[in-house]
């Protein structure tokens, strides 16, 4: 049984049957606090952030996890856990707890916990490789496919501003003032945990062209399985999808809408990609 967090925001119409239990993160907002994917949607996160309102992301807590390791049990006694980077996220600690306290409680499971180093659309990736090769796998063959998938997948998005980015101090705030003046729509790779500014583009359309050209060369020939997503973009993630299916043929493509605890953090605007080469 693969067990992730809401943060990798899978469509359900996609893991549905798979054996994989997502656990949900937490915003702080309005004095509320609220479950991620569970009792939020993304467009009441926006329209919260845009009324002035200050949201605050927390990981699951080792309760969630927990509890998420004993419905894991009553279908398999072997569990791989798959957490965002720790770079980014103390999510990975939080499930460590959880496993210890599950074990207290005389849960009888074996609980791998893997620190994926990456997040989002990219830890989606791997988290549904995982739970493909654990419907007929062996335990060590789910790890080996995780590694292989941590290794070759890579995840690119362009913001229409670093302003949310920057109230969360994962861009520096001169950074933010620069793209706001220059009407830039900043790339940003997520690489080794860590989120980094690729490249500058000052339109849409350049945006849109240059996350292409690093998808192309990402999967540099080989066929690929993808992941577009966005945060409150749903036209231009149809359009990235369309041209990636004609230019690149992958193997699988699917569209997806961050949750609301990646959207706390980077806001409305936000498209991109994540993807891997295929192995068939």
């Amino acid at each position: 049984m693969i067990v992730t967090d809401s943060n990798a925001s899978l469509p359900h119409e996609i893991v549905r049957g798979l054996p994989l239990l997502t656990v949900p993160m937490e915003i702080h907002a309005g004095g509320h606090t609220y479950h991620d994917g569970v009792d939020l949607t993304p467009r009441d996160l926006y329209r919260m952030l845009a009324g002035g309102v200050r949201a605050v992301t927390s990981p699951p807590q080792p309760r969630a996890y927990a509890e998420a390791f004993r419905e894991a049990a009553r279908s398999s006694r072997d569990v791989v856990c798959l957490t965002p980077s720790a770079e980014l996220s103390s999510a990975h600690k939080a499930a460590l707890q959880g496993a210890d306290a599950a074990r207290t409680e005389g849960l009888d499971v074996d609980v791998r916990i893997i620190d994926t180093h990456t997040a989002g659309s990219a830890q989606a990736l791997v988290a549904l490789a995982a739970a493909r090769a654990a419907a007929d796998g062996s335990k060590a063959e789910v790890i080996d496919v995780v590694r292989r998938r941590m290794d070759d997948v890579g995840m690119y998005g362009y913001l229409d501003s670093l302003r949310y980015l920057s109230r969360g101090g994962r861009v520096p705030r001169i950074a933010m003032w620069l793209g706001e003046l220059l009407d830039v729509k900043p790339i940003l790779s997520l690489t080794d945990g860590k989120i980094g500014l690729v490249q500058r583009p000052r339109t849409r359309r350049r945006a849109m062209d240059r996350l292409v050209a690093l998808a192309t060369a990402h999967l540099a020939g080989a066929r690929g399985r993808i992941a577009v997503m966005h945060a409150d973009a749903p036209e231009r993630a149809e359009e990235l999808a369309e041209r990636l299916r004609t230019e690149l043929d992958p193997v699988e493509l699917f569209v997806t809408e961050f949750t609301p605890v990646i959207g706390a953090h980077v806001g409305p605007g936000l498209v991109g990609c994540a993807l891997h080469p295929a192995d068939d």
